[in-house]
């Protein structure tokens, strides 16, 4: 869990910091803090979640766990779907910089190669991360990706939505790349969800010589 607020803490934290240096200031206390108590509160809500299903889960809950009076939840979120939906976002973004940063390290160039790496990582990541899959369930999902990426102010993201749309035979067709994309990333959280946590047609690892196959004709 550690893990988890460390990440959290960190991204809301370089958002303020480069919103501050815009502005020609060092980024304050108090905005550090608003960052900590907030991912204090996903971090709660991330825990109780895991224990006790998102249903089953009140925003009681999350406050006695985060420490914090309930006035301060909503300081933060308009209820607790829409604190999912930040959850939700931030595991993602973690995933999305866990699988760039496989692939660099692989040093891959063709782009077939390079988006079955980056796919391959994140099966990976969550065949390590049960838990968070179940959480996640199908909210792990293109047009997500999409709106972290076009939206984020950090450098790294917009890198990944780069790499990931120059698709180099439809050079021209960024709307066509999209549509491959999440295709591809839709087939790829079914198969992935069913495969890691139900067994089902197969092992993940099993697979997976199928699912490249499939994406390879795809994106040719």
């Amino acid at each position: 869990m550690r893990e988890f607020i460390a990440f959290s803490l960190k991204a809301f934290y370089n958002v303020e910091k480069k919103k501050e240096s815009e502005a020609g200031d060092m980024p304050g206390l108090r905005e550090v803090q608003k960052a900590e108590k907030k991912a204090n509160l996903l971090q709660a809500a991330y825990t109780c979640f895991l224990e006790k299903g998102i249903h089953k889960t009140s925003i009681d809950d999350i406050v006695a766990r985060a420490n914090v009076a309930k006035g301060t939840f909503y300081l933060y979120f308009k209820d607790k779907a829409s604190l999912f939906d930040q959850l939700c976002i931030e595991v993602s973004k973690r995933v999305l910089r866990h699988a760039y940063q496989k692939v660099k390290e692989q040093k891959l160039t063709e782009y077939t190669d390079i988006v079955i790496g980056f796919l391959d990582a994140v099966i990976e990541y969550f065949k390590t991360h049960k838990a968070t899959l179940m959480l996640l369930e199908k909210n792990f999902s293109w047009p997500l990706i999409e709106q972290n990426l076009q939206t984020s102010e950090n450098e790294d993201l917009q890198d990944i939505r780069e790499t990931l749309l120059k698709n180099p035979y439809h050079p021209e067709e960024e709307e066509q790349a999209f549509q491959y994309l999440f295709s591809i990333v839709a087939l790829c959280g079914s198969v992935g969800y069913s495969s890691i946590i139900r067994g089902e047609p197969d092992t993940i690892d099993h697979m997976k010589p199928i699912l490249y196959t499939m994406i390879r004709r795809i994106l040719r």
